[in-house]
């Protein structure tokens, strides 16, 4: 759903630094007449709570001071973690209060996290992945106090990654101009790599998860990469990186490798899809993905809203 202050900036037109793909999240994006209702769409927020503060949880449990100290933290970060995982335990229990009998239940989860760094780096890479999440999902909330509500639970997730990527990651905290809004079955089919189980008494929500997509550990801009998924070389496929409010298309070659661009910033989502127009990608050409790529860029270089 755009704000008024997204339309009002598409108006101006040529003028506008408003990004011209901003149309191909049409497809992903676009409240059909089918779409979740506004109670599925706080079960799936609460899905994403329940992971979060699970996470959080967990990993503070194994980790004291101590082994923060150790791993070359100052010792105000966990504290300042802890605070982040009481934010989470806050966030379920208000939107559970607002489901009622309607709330779906923690999960089994399985986070691959191995040392204090390891656990503070996916933490990051989640809490970007939550402000992509609720920026997807606006647009389905029609009760304006539930919209209310996920505004300022997004405002305070990209608080947290920007705390976590750069005071304690020394890292950028940003992309572009603009963070990157992801549709439902995008984001829960990055959540779902960290879930093995849910209650049978869950309700089940109108989303699914398409198949991995993988890249190796090493990527640069500029390189050629290949991109590992199932695939039966039946239709070209193409690479589709959302980035802010743009995206593009590279074609794969025959051992599913392209080169990446030499422009990408920040965290960027990437999807193959057998489209090769980002403008028609939906959930009935992704053929994997997304995966998350980072791509950190220091203080002197040029940050513009990519407009692809």
């Amino acid at each position: 759903m755009k704000s008024a202050a997204i339309a009002a900036l598409a108006a101006i037109g040529a003028v506008s630094a408003m990004p011209s793909s901003y149309a191909s999240f049409k497809n992903a994006l676009t409240r059909r007449a089918d779409g979740p209702t506004d109670t599925q769409v706080l079960q799936y927020a609460l899905t994403l709570e329940n992971l979060e503060k699970s996470f959080y949880a967990d990993a503070l449990a194994q980790f004291d001071e101590a082994a923060f100290e150790a791993a070359g933290y100052p010792n105000w970060v966990r504290g300042r973690l802890s605070q982040i995982a009481g934010h989470e335990s806050d966030h379920v229990s208000l939107l559970s209060s607002a489901l009622g009998n309607d709330s779906v239940a923690a999960c089994t989860y399985k986070f691959p996290y191995t040392d204090v760094k390891s656990f503070v780096g996916l933490a990051t890479l989640l809490e970007n992945v939550g402000v992509s999440a609720y920026a997807g999902a606006a647009q389905y909330i029609s009760n304006k106090d539930y919209l209310t509500v996920a505004a300022v639970i997004l405002s305070t997730e990209a608080r947290h990654q920007a705390w976590e990527s750069s005071a304690v990651g020394n890292a950028n905290p940003w992309g572009s101009a603009y963070d990157t809004p992801l549709g439902l079955n995008m984001v829960y089919t990055l959540a779902s790599a960290f879930i093995e189980s849910c209650p049978d008494s869950n309700a089940a929500l109108p989303v699914k998860a398409f198949p991995t997509l993988t890249v190796p550990a090493t990527y640069a801009p500029g390189q050629n990469v290949q991109f590992i998924f199932d695939d039966d070389h039946s239709k070209t496929n193409y690479v589709v990186f959302y980035e802010g409010l743009g995206s593009r298309a590279i074609a794969l070659d025959q051992n599913d490798s392209a080169t990446l661009p030499t422009d990408l910033q920040g965290v960027v989502y990437a999807v193959i899809s057998t489209s090769s127009d980002p403008k028609a990608v939906s959930d009935d050409n992704i053929v994997a993905g997304p995966a998350i790529l980072n791509f950190p860029f220091d203080a002197w270089t040029a940050n513009p809203a990519f407009s692809g």
